[in-house]
């Protein structure tokens, strides 16, 4: 028999498969022991979180969050609904989290970038757009761009680390976090598909990864 709460890792965070034929009552002390079960497991994290099977009202879903959350050392920081969106969802929660934690005044910019065209701030930058050839993006701060980044981007200007470069379409001419600059190859491959990556610095380094929940927790925000 099928146990009537289980908890899936995704790459986008967790998903909570709660049995539709279960009242709701008895789901929410069985996903308190659940939860409180696997603490030590899931850790001291931000993530997004997902439901499936039984329906839940937005109420519901909330008591459910605080369940969670009263049991764990874990962060929702959005919820998604397993669409094609879901990593875009993902990264503007991100986002939020991110300017709460250096200041509420970050930039946000709707539209492309043309070239000759740059956006500077000392703190956070978001565009929700395409970066072209020849723009730039300089920022004290985290910088995501909700669309195709094909021109330079620059976060942790000043020296901080622990900044990192999000975007839907990772093709840049350069990108630079604090002191240590990436360039992109003469020829790069473009035959892939396109998906939300992650540039951050590990061990001196640019490293750039597809998107997910363990790259996210790893990194200081």
């Amino acid at each position: 028999m099928a146990a009537s709460v289980m908890i899936k890792g995704t790459k986008n965070g967790i998903t909570l498969v709660l049995d539709e034929n279960e009242e709701y009552d008895v789901l929410k002390e069985k996903v308190a022991k659940k939860f409180a079960e696997s603490a030590k497991f899931l850790g001291n994290a931000k993530t997004a979180l997902a439901f499936e099977g039984k329906k839940l009202s937005e109420e519901q879903k909330d008591e459910m969050i605080k369940i969670i959350t009263d049991n764990t050392s874990l962060e929702i920081v959005c919820l998604l609904d397993n669409s094609d969106e879901a990593d875009e969802k993902f990264a503007a929660a991100l986002l939020k989290k991110a300017q709460e934690a250096q200041a509420v005044n970050s930039k946000i910019y709707k539209g492309n970038l043309r070239s000759g065209q740059s956006i500077e701030s000392d703190n956070g930058i978001v565009v929700l757009g395409d970066v072209n050839p020849g723009a730039s993006l300089i920022s004290k701060g985290n910088i995501i761009v909700l669309g195709s980044l094909r021109g330079t981007a620059w976060a942790g200007v000043g020296g901080n680390a622990n900044c990192f470069i999000v975007c839907s379409d990772m093709m840049p001419v350069q990108i630079r976090i604090a002191d240590i600059i990436a360039r992109s190859p003469d020829n790069p491959d473009r035959s892939g598909a396109k998906e939300m990556r992650i540039a951050y610095l590990e061990n001196g380094q640019i490293c750039i990864s597809p998107l997910s929940k363990d790259i996210i927790n790893s990194l200081v925000i």
